[in-house]
């Protein structure tokens, strides 16, 4: 039987691997693969209340779950904390591989020298997905040490490409970028973009105004930003402009779905300074809401709302992705507001007119030119686009991707 063995960086009842790593699993236990997935726990651990209700869909699909234990801080560099446990996991099961090898389809570098080793060893072959740009943003580090272990992640992460029977990339920018940073050519990568769940969009007899009653949206216009709190996302920006846009229209009302987890450690504290944030900013206390969902409600929740927002810092290396709360916001039917130097919205909103783009340079005149009515409007070429980034359309690009494998 044809095998796939999943390795996530992150427990699978984390947002994001509920949003991209939790249907290609399901996908492929219905397409008859064995499917297998390595998950770890102890490091992003803030919606472990939805652990049980994941575990169950995965057993109920004949999936195996394997777990490996992770803190935030260990002893060893987490690249090699990550193998160690995996090589340990999987030593014998893939030393004694049957007749048909598994390819190995490993969600971030810090399973590389795992890989490498699989590879090398083991003759299992394996497709990476760098899951981001850790890696590529290496040369805009200042701390030495930081340094130090990026380059060296930076030279595993070249090889484990050159070996990989393909890398996945979220954007054809992001693709050029590695190819550019690494010297390789366009062969060695495939594109796919992340993607909004349709198994999870309401039901047509849903009642959107009885979910915005229950949330007290009643006579607003929400704005929603939804994910993690992290130093990449211009928080005091996102307040400052929609400070700006209720003076031109008081009904709007700043909704913010948040997870406790992060990532990094700069990004520790950010959530806690965020009433700071709103009331420096002359927001009432009954203008703005914090709170968060369950990962498989989060459309219930989003098409209760009316846009979304989006800004980053402007690093290229964070500015080139495809976020989950982008495609989400799409797959909501939500127009959205972002800063220019993302490169997939900006083509969205020049291509649709739907959404709004924001100016840090020009930051006040930016602003003053949206219009709030113009804002929350769509339209059906908005609502075609966006629709290109459903499951239904980007699932069947990895099992392309895993067929041509298998084939070869």
């Amino acid at each position: 039987m044809k095998k796939i063995l999943f390795l996530s960086e992150m427990p699978i009842t984390n947002g994001v691997i509920q949003a991209q790593l939790f249907p290609i699993l399901l996908e492929a236990a219905r397409l008859g693969y064995a499917t297998e997935v390595l998950e770890t726990s102890g490091r992003f651990d803030a919606q472990e209340k939805y652990r049980t209700e994941a575990e169950k869909k995965l057993t109920g699909a004949g999936i195996v779950l394997q777990k490996i234990n992770v803190p935030r801080f260990t002893l060893l560099p987490s690249i090699l904390y990550f193998s160690l446990k995996s090589y340990q996991l999987f030593k014998k099961q893939l030393k004694d591989t049957a007749s048909e090898s598994p390819v190995i389809y490993a969600r971030n570098y810090k399973f590389i020298p795992f890989l490498l080793w699989a590879k090398y060893f083991w003759h299992t072959s394996f497709i990476y997905s760098p899951r981001g740009a850790y890696v590529a943003e290496r040369k805009y580090y200042r701390k030495f040490k930081d340094l130090l272990y990026a380059n060296a992640i930076g030279l595993l992460e070249k090889i484990a490409i050159r070996k990989s029977f393909s890398t996945i990339v979220e954007t054809e920018e992001f693709k050029k970028h590695l190819g550019e940073l690494y010297k390789l050519n366009e062969g060695q990568f495939t594109v796919i973009p992340n993607y909004w769940d349709a198994t999870l969009l309401p039901d047509k007899d849903w009642n959107r105004e009885k979910m915005r009653e229950k949330l007290g949206f009643t006579g607003k216009k929400v704005i929603a930003y939804t994910g993690t709190v992290e130093a990449w996302y211009e928080f005091e920006q996102m307040v400052d402009l929609v400070s700006r846009l209720r003076k031109k229209n008081p009904a709007i009302f700043f909704q913010l779905f948040l997870k406790e987890d992060y990532a990094r450690t700069e990004s520790y504290g950010i959530l806690k300074s965020l009433p700071e944030i709103f009331e420096k900013y002359g927001f009432e206390k009954d203008s703005y809401a914090i709170s968060s969902y369950a990962p498989t409600e989060r459309y219930h929740y989003l098409c209760a709302c009316d846009a979304g927002i989006c800004l980053t810092t402007t690093a290229k290396f964070k500015t080139m992705m495809l976020y989950i709360k982008i495609v989400d916001f799409w797959g909501a039917g939500l127009p959205i507001i972002a800063n220019k130097e993302i490169g997939v919205i900006e083509e969205m909103i020049e291509k649709t007119g739907t959404g709004a783009l924001v100016d840090y340079t020009k930051w006040e005149e930016s602003i003053a030119k949206i219009n709030p009515e113009k804002l929350f409007e769509k339209n059906n070429t908005y609502l075609e686009e966006t629709a290109r980034y459903s499951s239904e359309k980007v699932l069947p690009l990895y099992f392309d991707l895993f067929d041509k494998f298998f084939q070869k």
